[in-house]
């Protein structure tokens, strides 16, 4: 039957590694003596150091098996800040939502590794493969942000609307508007912005147009995906809402 019984190193190469780098044991391979690899462990090593690569992970794997199970109890987003790799992309799709900053890339891996695998220069650089470019319209990234102060302005916003577990409503809030305020924004007959509709405008005098929604808190989300739709969260009267609306105007 076709497969292999075991993955070894000669004995010149065992040689070259620390004890306790490899865990292996004695075979005999036509004729010669090789060590069988039961275990590699890493101990040592200059890549290793503050850390051995098993033991993280293995703490990776942890991370991403709460991440799943926290999924369907409380709200889970994650921060993209800088480059995510490997396991580190994995987790942040696990979560329910992606906020992105534009020099933060997700990827599997670089884009150096893809180009040997090719055998030709394809790719250029890691936002080829997961920048702002790519998770954005295909709806990964639901919110992208230029600074890391941008980032966490946007966990807050998004935290306001969520509540605190599964089982909880919503948080409601003292609203910004009067409950029984006017709507002054009247759509047009030809397309026009339904953000205008959502959450208010300024016309070109100066003249503050009211939209349906508290005023300031409509949040857009997925902007680079659907493009024909907008949606979003905004809350009326202090409530949360959740926001699907037409985009006429494409």
């Amino acid at each position: 039957s076709k497969g292999f019984d075991f993955l070894y190193l000669d004995e010149e190469d065992y040689a070259r590694f620390d004890k306790g780098t490899v865990v292996a044991r004695e075979e005999t391979v036509d004729g010669k003596k090789v060590y069988a690899m039961d275990a590699i462990i890493g101990e040592g090593l200059k890549s290793t150091a503050g850390g051995i690569g098993v033991e993280n992970l293995q703490g990776s794997g942890l991370i991403a098996g709460e991440t799943s199970r926290a999924y369907n109890e409380i709200f889970t987003l994650s921060y993209v800040t800088g480059r995510s790799v490997g396991i580190g992309a994995y987790l942040n799709r696990l979560g329910q939502r992606v906020i992105q900053m534009v020099n933060g890339p997700m990827i599997l891996t670089g884009f150096g590794a893809l180009n040997k695998l090719l055998g030709k220069k394809v790719y250029t650089s890691q936002d080829q493969l997961g920048g702002p470019q790519v998770m954005v319209p295909n709806g990964v990234t639901h919110k992208l942000v230029q600074n890391d102060q941008e980032g966490v302005g946007a966990i807050l916003d998004w935290l306001a609307f969520t509540p605190k577990t599964a089982c909880h409503p919503s948080p409601v809030l003292e609203p910004t508007d009067p409950v029984d305020r006017d709507v002054t924004f009247v759509p047009s007959k030809t397309p026009y912005d339904p953000r205008h509709m959502l959450d208010g405008t300024v016309t070109p005098e100066g003249e503050r147009l009211s939209g349906f929604f508290d005023e300031g808190t409509f949040q857009e989300y997925l902007e680079g995906w659907g493009r024909s739709v907008v949606v979003g969260r905004a809350k009326l009267g202090g409530v949360p809402m959740g926001v699907i609306a037409v985009e006429t105007r494409n």
